[in-house]
């Protein structure tokens, strides 16, 4: 199993797959997205879509846990 990538981790994989189409709005009309999305994303401003996450080859999974660390204060 891969380990869960971080939002920066998407951002730099929407970066790339950016640069590599030649432009926001290469890569937006690829996708059937808008290139002010594709940049609102790529600056933080919104999340990526499922529809993003997709032509990543990425799903988002909502459901994370981790372990309490022993003597928190609760």
């Amino acid at each position: 199993m891969s380990r869960p990538l971080s939002d920066g981790d998407v951002l730099a994989c929407l970066s790339a797959a950016v640069r590599l189409a030649a432009g926001q709005r290469a890569w937006a009309d690829l996708h059937g997205l808008t290139q002010s999305y594709v940049s609102k994303v790529l600056r933080g401003d919104q999340a990526p879509s499922p529809r993003v996450l997709a032509a990543l080859g990425l799903q988002e999974m909502p459901r994370r846990y981790v372990p309490i660390e022993r003597g928190a204060v609760r």
